[in-house]
This record gives structure tokens, C-alpha cells and sequence, in this order.
């Protein structure tokens, strides 16, 4: 039907497919001919990701997995028993040529094709859309896998990005993100690398699953860094660059904001009007402007903008919840940095808290008086004993021994005249 009204349109139920958990929770229901574009870095775990998911789509027909890169070799065989995917519907296919994997899909009537990588067929060029175009316009799922690039993003063309439906990133992390998701909000789950991994998820009800909304705090460790360090580190002069660096995929906050509000970031906008020779960048917070900086003329432009913006707001923090994002803004040495001081401080928070025991108080008005050398009784020859009813006795005059033996025996004199 090439045309169709509102009221037409308004009729139809298209109703998508279930898929077992945990993919379930990542993908949603997604329609049979939608196109899923699932990348990361080179070990991230793209590979696991897409076999396990390949194993889950077999309950709704055949899949033809094509492991174009690793072919019938040890890592495939040693992943699929890892897995457990040894579904009845799951068909592993060689890769020859797009025309031959289209005769096949078309013989077997398979329900998806899950090609692993589309390096194979070449990542810049316009066959790997046309081939999703295809499995899509003959009702077949089209799975395909990329790498990421050195900067840390997808390769190949934007093209491949808008023409898939579900875009999800797997990171080195061992999770997988969705960056786009045309079938419900935008979630995370850890990827399953074992069997027991994908039974506990398959055993638990979906509803009882609780899975990261939005992706506003990923990870639990804050990196930090402020708009001083951060022009100092990079000497940003292109706002591609302040871009990658708070653009909405890679989430940034400042200090008094926690990432619970979908709203709760920091965000910087730049605006150039170069026929008037205007220039504007604006710093924002949970979507309020909270400094402009403006520049005209010959001097003006994005770098007179962020220069004056760096000197009003340098020390502002800028907190980065997404580790790969971390990597790339902090650097190796800083993250790595960062990273050892969160887990020395999450140690010893764990550690035992009893509280030191506190030092004795003496009661008030009851101290020790200080010992006092008294004579010794110069009749028996007896060493002098120590009392303790002089509190003041380092500061007393040493005693006159001569004189106290004078004064003892008129004493001894005197008693024996009385007693006798």
C-alpha cells in the first residue's frame, strides 16, 4: 500500500516480539524487521553480547549467525558452551558475499541475521545500510556488530546510526548501554558472559528486575576535574571539542547536582551569528543559564567565548559518572589517579569503626599528690620514705639534714623526760 490515511493508520495493532530476559529489559519489544547496531571497543565483550542475544531471538525462528571475523575457530566454539547457546533455531553461516548471505536468508525463511562485524563488508561504505534496508523491507532482523575508533566512538559513517533502531554500546565495564532505542526509554544491563549468567536473568520476573533509568549515574565512582584543569589538559579551542566533552551522551554534573533528575546536568551552548560577528557561549545548570559570555568583532568567537567563561567559572567542578567518558576527558594517569584514591577511600570505610578507646579522665579535685622524702628516724638507720600528703613538693627547698637531726633528737630528749 503506498498510501494510507490517519484513520487507517489509527487501526493497525503491530505488536512486538518478546525477548528473554535480560535482553528483554535492554531492547524492549522490538518489531520482527527492526535494525540493531551493537558496537564497542576491541575485548569490550560485542561478540558475547551478540551470540547471547542471537540464542535468545532463536525461540521465534532461525538465526543465522555470521562470525565473519573468527569463522569456525576455538574462541567461537569456546563461547558458544560459555554461553550455553545451543539453541535448535541457531545456525552459524560462513561469510561469502552479501548477494549469497541474501539466498540464504531468503532459502531458510530466517527470522534474523546477526553479522559479526560488518568490517567484512566494509563500515564506510553505503552496502552495510543497504543490506539493513533490505533485511528490513523482507520482514528479517538485522543484527550488526562494529568496532569503536581510537576517540572512542562507532566506526563507520553516521549513516549506519540512523538507520538502525536500537544502537547499543557494550563497554569494557562489562555492560551494555542503549544510545537509542526507537521501543522505549534508553536502559543498561550487565552483560550475561556465562550460562549461569543468562538462567538467573531468564528465572527472575522482569518486574522484580530493576534496571538503570536514563543512565544519569552508571558508575558509583565520580571523576572529577575543574574548567581550569580541563583547558589546561586539552587547550580547547574548537567547540567540536567542548561538544564530546558535554554533549548529551556523555553526561557531566557540577558539585550540586547528583544526577537523580533527568534535568540535573551541566550542559555548555555555543551560538554564532557570523554575518553580525556575534558570538555567545552559555553555561548552563539543570537547564537554567547560568552565565553567558558574549564576544564581537575581530577578536570575538568560540575562543575569546571560552577564555572568559574559564576565567569566571575556572574552579567550577565538573563531575564525570561514565567511565569510558572519564578515560577520554581525564586521561590515563588522572583516571587511573582517581580511581585508586575511590577505592582507598571505599576501603576504609569498610573497615572497623569502633571508635578508639578514650584516655582515662581524673575526677575533678581528686589529683595524686606528688610524693614528699620525709626523714628517717636516725635511731633505727632506716632510708627516708616518700608521703603523699605534700601536693607541692617539687617546689619545696631541699631539706637541711643537720638541722633535722638537731630538731629530732630534742625531741627524742624531751619525750623520754616526759615518759620516764
Amino acid at each position: 500500500m503506498e498510501s494510507m490515511t490517519a484513520q487507517q493508520l489509527s487501526k493497525l495493532n503491530i505488536k512486538g516480539i518478546k525477548i528473554a530476559q535480560p535482553y528483554g529489559i535492554l531492547l524492549g519489544e522490538p518489531e520482527k524487521n527492526a535494525v540493531i547496531f551493537i558496537w564497542g571497543e576491541k575485548g569490550a565483550g560485542k561478540s558475547t553480547m551478540s551470540l547471547g542475544l542471537a540464542d535468545a531471538l532463536a525461540e521465534h525462528g532461525r538465526i543465522e549467525y555470521i562470525p565473519a571475523e573468527e569463522h569456525f575457530g576455538k574462541t567461537l566454539v569456546d563461547r558458544v558452551k560459555r554461553l550455553g547457546a545451543t539453541h535448535r533455531n541457531l545456525n552459524f553461516t560462513k561469510w561469502k558475499s552479501i548477494q549469497a548471505l541474501k539466498e540464504i536468508l531468503l532459502k531458510n525463511r530466517s527470522f534474523a541475521c546477526i553479522l559479526d562485524s560488518i568490517s567484512v563488508i566494509d563500515a564506510n561504505a553505503k552496502e552495510t545500510v543497504e543490506l539493513a534496508q533490505w533485511c528490513r523491507e523482507n520482514g528479517i532482523m538485522f543484527v550488526m556488530v562494529s568496532h569503536a575508533t581510537k576517540d572512542g566512538q562507532y566506526k563507520g559513517n553516521t549513516s549506519i546510526a540512523h538507520e538502525c533502531d536500537i544502537e547499543i554500546k557494550v563497554t569494557k565495564e562489562g555492560g551494555a548501554e542503549t544510545e537509542k532505542n526507537r521501543y522505549q526509554e534508553l536502559t543498561a544491563i550487565a552483560v550475561p558472559f556465562t550460562a549461569a549468567d543468562r538462567n538467573v536473568s531468564r528465572k527472575t520476573k522482569p518486574a522484580k528486575q530493576k534496571a538503570p533509568a536514563n543512565r544519569e549515574n552508571p558508575v558509583d565512582t565520580p571523576f572529577k576535574i575543574t574548567l581550569k584543569e580541563l583547558d589546561k589538559l586539552h587547550k580547547i579551542r574548537s567547540w567540536k571539542r567542548i561538544n564530546s566533552m558535554f554533549g548529551s551522551k556523555m553526561p557531566c554534573y557540577a558539585p550540586k547536582h547528583s544526577g537523580e533528575s533527568e534535568n540535573a546536568h551541566l550542559s555548555i551552548r555555543y551560538t554564532a551569528d557570523y554575518p553580525k560577528k556575534r558570538y555567545v557561549l552559555d553555561l548552563l545548570l539543570d537547564g537554567h543559564l547560568e552565565y553567558q559570555a558574549c564576544t564581537e568583532g575581530k577578536g570575538g568567537g568560540l575562543k575569546a567565548c571560552w577564555k572568559k567563561l574559564v576565567s569566571k567559572y575556572g574552579d567550577l567542578e565538573v563531575r564525570i559518572f561514565k567511565q569510558d567518558h572519564a578515560k577520554v576527558v581525564l586521561g590515563a594517569k588522572e583516571y587511573k589517579r582517581q580511581e585508586r584514591a575511590f577505592a582507598k577511600k571505599d576501603k576504609k570505610s569498610f573497615a572497623n569503626e569502633a571508635p578508639a578507646p578514650k584516655a582515662k579522665q581524673k575526677p575533678a579535685g581528686k589529683d595524686k599528690p606528688t610524693p614528699v622524702t620525709q626523714p628517717a628516724d636516725t635511731s633505727t638507720g632506716e632510708k627516708p620514705v616518700t608521703s603523699d600528703t605534700d601536693p607541692a613538693a617539687e617546689t619545696q627547698q631541699p631539706i637541711d639534714i643537720e638541722a633535722a637531726k638537731e630538731s629530732q633528737d630534742k625531741l627524742d630528749a624531751f619525750l623520754t623526760k616526759i615518759l620516764g
